[in-house]
This record gives structure tokens, C-alpha cells and sequence, in this order.
């Protein structure tokens, strides 16, 4: 049985190479493509599933692929199938399938109807490889790819200004959820010794006894990995950026944030439920989490006059109740849950338009005027606060802003007083003298080299800083975090065992996208563009071809799994010690600074309302 896994993932893998030959006006095609590959996928999964009970429900490990190996590094794609899987997977291609074919009249006529479809098998090939995955490895695959699925259907009307600033917005915290899966990858390789598959994880117990036992594995290592699924499962205090991604059209919202993306946080915490089972102080927050959460976004939900914002909060909310169920031991109750909450969740999005259009029309002729209540008395002041509280969705967007990102664009302003030509010369022969050193690593005295690897590294957090806050020149940006990207390896170069194969591995994408971006940016300044990043300049209007050029270049830059970078990252963080604490987090800073800066510096280039006023001036939201 274990052979056939792999269908899970080449099918979708050959449906979205597919879908990029059709044209936009082929939307027959199009459409037969999706439908046809989602078609397959179901077949296959309801034949593997009927074997598999047939069989008495076994745990199938796939070993795939190993990608990179050394003495101390596998990075294998590895495949896995239990219940946890055989649930998601269901629910997963009945609803795909059920939201494309809505798709197909939804869309109809659409000047985006092409690149929908691509994004919908993007992201199914995401999914699949969450759902199917083996080991770390393989799920932060899938990760990468939703996480950047996400970003193309917020932004899908990329001519109007919201959808474009808060696909910006959600694919931040996305970014924040993408290292801190490779902060908790990084920790359990420290803990193993190696890169556990899942199912190793379920004989953790009896196998890794004395590792379970250790502070690290009692709490930070669970904790890192409840970040990470927070964040994805919009739980507090990042559950503002679901609504905001509601600004997609309706069937994305359906399948990606109403059931599907939303629910990854909840797959998590069943995946690593082996590294937590017995630590019952981690299972108190866990459900303290999950409480919380469910009560502030009921309390959201009913006061909200979107009904998309309503049905996004609501889904919050039982969300937080699977995360009560996941924590108290639930398994087959989450699994449950998650399946009825997905299917409620898609079925409400997609009518919302036509029961919305009969609410508004039975309250014109049916107006009810509300009854009078005493605000005056305590418990109606605590009511009215309560109420002012949820309208304004408990200012979490704000509190988002202000506490987490204000301050570092705060501290990138610091040192915009040097100048970008002064930053060059300064920077070019410091990192020549770095790589220097690490080519003569005898010549250097012990005291000194100890040192070097957490300078170098906040030399690059600095040039990651400057990126993530320039506000005039895309160029300079763009060079800023290839310099940031250059001084990363250098810091890591300095730790034993890290050998030049995996700094040349990790370098070759940066270079070779680097050079890419930069030809881009050039052949837009010769056309006569402004390419400022002071405000959105929409040139994926005149220059389309361009745009997607960029933006393959954005990806391999950012070390999406398009490029040896992304392998090259996971390299990066496996080499610095455990010991290393400081190293850790300014590493783990640039990786998230150098995402945004990225991805900033690409929507402001190219999407948004176009600046030449001749083109049409869309509304600023969906």
C-alpha cells in the first residue's frame, strides 16, 4: 500500500502543470483540467481508504525521496497515512471538488478565471502535502506553498488596494508561522539527533524515554509548535487576519478560510500530540487557548455587520473548542468537529450572497425597531462594553501593529541615516574579510571566532532591517536582503560540521534569483517606471510578464521550495548549536524580516491601483 502514497501528491503536482498551458478564455478547459485531477484524487483516495480498512486501519509509511543527506542532515520527502489523514484527506477533496465546479459560474467571465485556477490546485497541492506528509520535512513543503497560495487569492483583485494590503498583512503572520516551524524542525533535530518521521512518534514513549524527559522537550518545543498552529488557526492573539482574508473571492474564502487552511493549526497539534500526551501543564494552555479564543470570537461574531466576518469569527470560535478537545485527549472528537465545522463553514460562505440579499430584503419590509434596554443600571454598562469591545474586534489588529512589528520598523529607521552608497562600501569588504576567515579558520584566534558567528549575523539582521523599512529605492531593498542572505551563511560557516557544499547549496539560489530580481527591477527603471516603495504602482497592468518573471525570483529568494535555498534554510538552522541562543533568534529574525521584505517589495512594484491615470480606478475594496 505504501507505494501508491505518492499518488497523493503527483496527481495534483501534474494537474497544476497542466492548468498553466490553457489560456484565460479557455475556461472549458480550464475547468476540465481541475475537475478532472480533483476527480482522479477522489477515486484514488475512496480506493486507498477501502483497502486500508480492509486492511485494519495500519499505519502506511512512504520513505521518499531524500533530497539532501550527509552524516548529520536527511532531508527526505516522507509519506504517512492513519485516521488523522484518511479524515482530512476526505474532507479535503470533496470540498475542492464541490467549491471547483461552484468556481466554474462563480468565475465565469472573470478576468482573473486562469490564475484562480492555478492558485485552487497551488494550494491543493499544499494541502496534500500536509495532510500526506511523513515528517517535518515534507509538511513545511506544504506549508510553504498555502502560505503563498494564501497571498495570490487575498490578492486576487490586485487592482483595488485592501485585497492587496492585507494579503500583505496575512502572509506576515504566515511568515512568522513558516520560521517558527523551522525554530521547532531545528529543536528536534537537536533533541533526536536526526529527522523523526511521524511514525516514529508513535512509539515515542517506549523508543525516546529519556529525550521526552528532557525541559526542553517538556514545554519549549510544544510551546513553539502551538505558536505555529495558533497563528495558522487564527486563535488569540492572531485571529484578526481571518477576516482580513476575506477580501478573496467568496469561493476561495470558502475553501481556504472557512475549512481547509484554517483547520492546519488543529492537524498540528494531532501530529505532535505524541511530544505533549503526558505534559499536563502544556495540556492546561492548550485548552486555556482554545477557551479564550472561543469566547472572544463569539462574542465578535454576533456583533459584526459583515457576514463574511461573522461566518470567519464564528469558524474562530469552534475552532477553539476543537483546540479544548485536542488538549483534553479528544482525538476522534477534533476529527469529527473539524469535519462538521469545515462542511457548515463552506456550505455558509458560499450562499452567503443569496441569504444575505434575503435578510436585507425582509428587514426592509419587516423592520423590527430593537427593544429598550437600561444601560444605565451595572450590568448594562458591562453589556455595552462588551458590545464597543467585540465591534471593534477587540483591537487586535492594532495590538498586532503596535507591539509586533512597529517596533522593529522603529528599529530599522534607526539606521537609515547611513546612506545606501556608505552601507556598500562598508559592507563589501567586511564580508570579504569574513569569507576570508572562514577559508582559514586556523588563522584566526580562538577568542575571535567564537565570537564572529553572532557578528556577522546581526550584520545581516541589520541589512534585513533596512530592507524590511526602505521606503524609497526597490533596488537597494532588493540588494539589501541578498546582503542579509550572504551574511547569514557567513555567521553559520563559522560552526563545526557546516561544510561549503551546504553554504554553496544554500548561496546558489540566492544568487541566481538575486541576479534575476535585479535584471527585473532594472528592465522596469529602463521603461521609464517609478519602483519607489512608497506606494502601490500596479505595474502588472503594462508588464505582466515581468510580474511573474519577479516573482518566481520573490520566491526564490524567500526560500519557497522553488530553489536549493529552501533545503539551504533548513541547513542554516540545523547547524547552529544548541547552545546558541542569540545566534538562533537574530538567524530566525532575518529569515522573517527577508519574507516580508520580499514580499513587500513585489506587491508594491506590482500590484495595487496602477499610478497612470488613464487606467480604470477600481474600489478600494471587494
Amino acid at each position: 500500500m505504501s507505494q501508491l502514497l505518492p499518488l497523493f501528491v503527483l496527481i495534483p503536482l501534474v494537474g497544476l502543470i497542466l492548468s498553466a498551458f490553457p489560456t484565460n478564455k479557455q475556461e472549458k478547459l480550464l475547468f476540465g483540467t481541475a475537475i478532472t485531477v480533483i476527480g482522479l484524487h477522489f477515486l484514488t483516495m475512496i480506493g486507498f481508504t477501502a483497502s486500508w480498512i480492509g486492511e485494519g486501519f495500519p499505519d502506511v509509511h512512504y520513505q521518499g525521496p531524500t533530497l539532501y543527506h550527509n552524516n548529520t542532515t536527511t532531508f527526505s520527502i516522507d509519506l504517512f497515512f492513519d485516521r488523522i489523514t484518511m479524515v482530512y484527506g476526505l474532507v479535503s477533496v470533496i470540498l475542492t471538488f464541490l467549491v471547483s465546479v461552484f468556481s466554474r459560474y462563480y468565475m465565469h467571465r472573470e478576468k482573473g478565471f486562469k490564475r484562480f485556477f492555478n492558485n485552487l490546485l497551488l494550494f491543493y497541492l499544499g494541502i496534500n502535502c500536509i495532510i500526506f506528509s511523513g515528517n517535518f520535512e515534507t509538511l513545511f513543503v506544504g506549508w510553504e506553498i498555502i502560505g503563498v497560495a494564501s497571498f495570490f487569492l487575498i490578492a486576487f483583485y490586485r487592482e483595488r488596494y485592501l485585497p492587496v494590503k492585507n494579503a500583505l498583512k496575512v502572509v506576515s503572520l504566515y511568515r512568522l508561522a513558516d520560521i517558527g516551524m523551522l525554530l521547532a524542525i531545528w529543536m528536534c533535530h537537536h533533541a533526536f539527533e536526526k529527522s523523526i518521521t511521524f511514525f516514529e512518534l508513535h512509539n515515542l514513549q517506549a523508543h525516546h524515554a529519556a529525550i521526552i524527559e528532557q525541559p526542553a522537550f517538556q514545554l519549549i518545543i510544544p510551546l513553539v509548535f502551538l505558536l505555529v498552529a495558533a497563528i495558522k488557526s487564527a486563535q488569540l492573539p492572531f485571529s484578526s487576519w481571518l477576516p482580513r482574508a476575506m477580501e478573496g473571492p467568496t469561493t476561495s474564502s470558502a475553501i481556504f478560510y472557512g475549512s481547509l487552511s484554517v483547520h492546519m493549526g488543529v492537524f498540528l497539534l494531532l501530529r505532535t500530540y505524541p511530544f505533549w500526551e503526558n505534559n499536563h501543564v502544556f495540556q492546561a494552555i492548550v485548552i486555556a487557548l482554545g477557551f479564550a479564543t472561543s469566547i472572544v470570537a463569539t462574542a465578535i461574531s454576533r456583533v459584526q455587520s459583515s457576514v463574511k466576518t461573522q461566518i470567519a469569527y464564528s469558524s474562530v470560535a469552534q475552532i477553539g473548542i476543537i483546540f479544548m478537545e485536542v488538549g483534553l485527549g479528544l482525538e476522534a472528537l477534533a476529527l469529527f468537529h473539524f469535519a462538521c465545522n469545515a462542511f457548515l463553514r463552506t456550505y455558509q460562505l458560499l450562499v452567503s450572497p443569496s441569504v444575505l440579499n434575503y435578510l436585507m430584503h425582509d428587514q426592509f419590509f419587516h423592520f423590527t425597531p430593537p427593544q429598550h434596554d437600561n444601560k444605565d443600571r451595572f450590568w448594562g454598562k458591562i453589556k455595552l462594553t462588551l458590545y464597543v469591545l467585540s465591534v471593534k474586534e477587540w483591537n487586535l489588529d492594532g495590538l498586532m501593529y503596535r507591539w509586533l512589528w512597529q517596533p522593529l520598523k522603529r528599529v530599522g529607521q534607526w539606521f537609515q541615516f547611513i546612506p545606501d552608497r556608505w552601507l556598500t562600501v562598508f559592507l563589501w569588504p567586511v564580508f570579504a574579510a569574513g569569507l576570508y576567515m572562514v577559508y582559514h579558520k586556523e588563522q584566526v584566534p580562538d577568542g575571535i571566532e567564537h565570537n564572529l558567528p553572532a557578528v556577522f549575523g546581526a550584520i545581516g539582521l541589520v541589512a534585513a532591517l533596512r530592507a524590511f523599512t526602505e521606503r524609497n529605492n526597490a533596488q537597494a531593498a532588493w540588494f539589501l536582503v541578498i546582503v542579509n542572505q550572504l551574511f547569514t551563511s557567513l555567521s553559520i560557516a563559522f560552526n563545526e560540521q557546516f561544510g561549503f557544499d551546504q553554504i554553496h547549496l544554500f548561496l546558489s539560489g540566492i544568487i541566481v534569483f538575486g541576479a534575476v530580481g535585479f535584471a527585473c527591477l532594472r528592465q522596469l527603471k529602463k521603461a521609464g517606471e517609478s519602483i519607489n516603495l512608497d506606494r502601490f504602482h500596479g505595474h502588472s497592468y503594462e508588464h505582466p510578464r515581468l510580474s511573474v518573471v519577479f516573482l518566481v525570483a520573490s520566491l526564490g529568494l524567500s526560500g519557497f521550495p522553488v530553489s536549493p535555498t529552501f533545503i539551504g534554510e533548513d541547513l542554516i538552522l540545523g547547524h547552529i548549536h544548541h547552545n546558541q541562543y542569540l545566534l538562533t533568534g537574530i538567524t530566525a529574525l532575518s529569515l522573517i524580516l527577508d519574507g516580508l521584505g520580499v514580499f513587500r517589495m513585489y506587491a508594491r512594484v506590482f500590484l495595487g491601483p496602477h499610478e497612470k491615470n488613464y487606467h480604470e480606478v477600481a474600489y478600494r475594496s471587494s
